[in-house]
């Protein structure tokens, strides 16, 4: 049960990061198990040097460490003035040498995201339209990048004039014992135009022609069934900006987060209400202060890649 609590992406990235830990401690002649936290801190001292972690990320390195010792009932090491201190350092010393703070992590802009959409359409290469078709339902459902690649046949029904997405599984989801997601995604009513929701329902009903399986995940290979990673789809974004020369402002980076933000933030600056937000992304009891803190870019204009996208959600009442 113990081995069953975290996702598998989690497990792999907790394990590969606690035994770079036990590998710095036996090089050390350091205790790994239980450590302590000046231990810990030399651990951050050999991060520091190797130059490849940024501030923003130490904690991923630090976690790990806390929950071994956790399932062990002993103390947390990674916890604690010294490393608050140590992490403070750690921030100042990175910024002087990187020549200022982090990039700004930013939302993909709406009219970014619907170029991705038309290469989508016009292309003849099945490859790229399947992964151009996966970023904009991930858009559409507001999933994380992990969830929205791997949504399977049987998540899908085709309606008339919409799709009925269910999102079977998310971060937290288990834990907290909520309930599956299910999105209504409606097409614009004619004549107005409806470019994502053509994209995604051309390729579900491409994939129904072949006579997939139920369980074939949506965007890979016919006969893949192996899960995509939770990063790919921020691959396939990254490829999308570099294929179609979007550029990146001074100062901002295009990161997993983005997708997700891009459709938060397009969705607000139209109108659509923080409630219907909070439910389309499934946030615990309709969280709006996550959503707006975290996920929605307050300075997002309304545009009409925008309105294209995200109007279907607008709930005009009387």
């Amino acid at each position: 049960m113990l081995a069953d609590q975290l996702a598998d992406s989690t497990k792999d990235a907790y394990a590969n990061k606690w035994g770079n830990f036990v590998g710095f401690c036996e090089a050390s002649g350091y205790p790994f198990l239980p450590t302590t936290t000046e231990v810990v801190a030399c651990w951050v001292g050999e991060l520091y040097d190797r130059g490849t972690v940024a501030p923003g990320t130490l904690q991923k390195y630090l976690t790990p460490i806390n929950a071994v010792h956790a399932l062990y009932s002993t103390e947390k090491p990674s916890v604690g003035p010294l490393l608050l201190a140590i992490r403070h350092s750690y921030a100042r010393r990175y910024a002087e040498t990187h020549g200022g703070l982090r990039d700004k992590r930013v939302p993909l802009p709406a009219a970014a995201l619907m170029r991705m959409v038309s290469a989508g359409m016009a292309t003849t290469d099945p490859a790229l339209r399947r992964r151009m078709a996966g970023l904009c339902l991930s858009a559409l459902t507001f999933c994380r990048p992990g969830g929205g690649a791997n949504l399977r046949l049987m998540d899908v029904t085709l309606g008339t004039s919409h799709l009925l997405i269910q999102v079977p599984n998310y971060k937290h989801g288990a834990r907290a014992n909520r309930e599956r997601l299910v999105i209504r995604v409606a097409r614009r009513p004619a004549p107005a135009r409806d470019s994502a929701y053509d994209l995604v329902r051309r390729h579900v009903a491409a994939m129904q022609r072949t006579s997939a399986r139920p369980d074939q995940y949506l965007f890979t290979p016919v006969g893949d069934y192996k899960p995509l990673p939770s990063e790919l789809a921020t691959a396939w974004m990254r490829e999308g900006i570099a294929m179609l020369g979007i550029p990146t402002p001074a100062g901002c980076t295009y990161s997993g987060h983005s997708l997700r933000s891009c459709a938060a933030s397009s969705a607000r600056a139209i109108g659509v209400g923080l409630d219907a937000i909070a439910t389309l992304m499934g946030m615990r009891n309709k969280d709006t202060t996550t959503v707006t803190a975290v996920y929605v870019g307050a300075l997002t204009l309304p545009d009409d890649a925008a309105r294209e996208l995200f109007d279907r959600y607008l709930v005009l009442r009387r």
